[in-house]
């Protein structure tokens, strides 16, 4: 989303700003190949709302500043999410023989009818998806939208660390881009089809069907992973998984956990068998080269929280 800057660099970082940690990934790439150079996790003081734009961008920043110098991050260059609760996004089919100003003309007009608020609040963006299927005289247009005023409170995060906004993205796009990148390596994603992700967080989760790097579905569980036991979890978690993949009516090759409850002992394996689909534990740095730096053992506990910023990171590259 909101592509200002679209030339790839040697280093990109992404910054994951959730409602209780920040997280950041920086990869390098060398004649097509991705190293994961730095990552580091910073929690945030807990707030008593579901926006982080509310509050004060100082303490954002605060922290984003803290696991900067903590993990000798090099990059400034950033790519930053936009939690899919702030975001407006909507598929439109136009005429594909539209100029280019033709196209952004009729895009704006559609906007009108789904946007809640008036024009001159929002940032839109749009991205041609290719034809429609089976019928070349029209195109898939995917419409991007969220209030202007929250792209200024990342944009003032950053700012105040020393970063540069090069892309805001939708988080279920990163998400999306992350899971497309660590598709090769697991045998349970080489099977043509949709992967449901499962994002853990400690009050909420969010739930995506992607496919070919395209966000197909997408939906917050209420429910997180605090003060729960494991056999408790397990079966709340399956509760809700089941509840938010009912509207989705294709088959599943894969689900992939991710987020701070990924690695629960025997959640994948309880799932797996519960659903009848391929679970697995997020890696997205299963098939990159990692820097010698970092700590293996370390580098696969926290694999699974970093799946966001792997994903933005990869986002700076296109």
């Amino acid at each position: 989303m909101f592509g200002y800057f679209r030339n790839a660099r040697q280093r990109y970082l992404g910054v994951d700003i959730g409602l209780h940690a920040v997280k950041v990934v920086e990869l390098s790439r060398s004649r097509g190949t991705f190293q994961l150079e730095r990552y580091g996790i910073e929690p945030l003081a807990a707030v008593l709302m579901d926006d982080l734009t509310r509050v004060d961008p100082k303490s954002a920043a605060q922290a984003l500043v803290k696991v900067l110098g903590a993990a000798s991050v090099v990059a400034r260059n950033t790519v930053v999410a936009v939690p899919d609760t702030q975001v407006i996004c909507k598929n439109l089919e136009l005429d594909a023989g539209l100029s280019e100003d033709d196209l952004e003309l009729y895009v704006r007009l559609e906007a009108e009818q789904y946007i809640p608020y008036a024009l001159d609040e929002v940032a839109l963006d749009f991205e041609v998806m290719g034809c429609v299927e089976n019928n070349p005289e029209r195109l898939n247009v995917l419409l991007v939208t969220c209030r202007q005023q929250t792209l200024d409170w990342y944009e003032a995060v950053l700012s105040l660390a020393g970063l540069k906004a090069r892309v805001i993205a939708v988080q279920a796009h990163a998400v999306a881009r992350a899971v497309e990148a660590l598709t090769p390596y697991a045998t349970g994603l080489q099977a043509p089809g949709a992967v449901a992700v499962v994002d853990f967080a400690p009050h909420t989760t969010l739930l995506s069907v992607v496919q070919q790097g395209q966000v197909l579905y997408s939906r917050e569980l209420l429910f997180g992973c605090d003060a729960l036991e494991d056999e408790a979890f397990n079966s709340i978690a399956l509760q809700h998984i089941r509840r938010g993949l009912e509207p989705f009516v294709e088959p599943l090759a894969s689900l992939v956990l991710s987020g701070s409850a990924a690695s629960r002992s025997g959640l994948s394996e309880w799932l797996e068998a519960q659903l009848g689909v391929h679970t697995q534990v997020a890696n997205p740095f299963a098939l990159m080269s990692i820097n010698p730096l970092l700590t293996p053992q370390t580098l696969l506990c926290d694999a699974p929280m970093l799946l966001t910023a792997c994903g933005l990171a990869l986002r700076g590259f296109d």
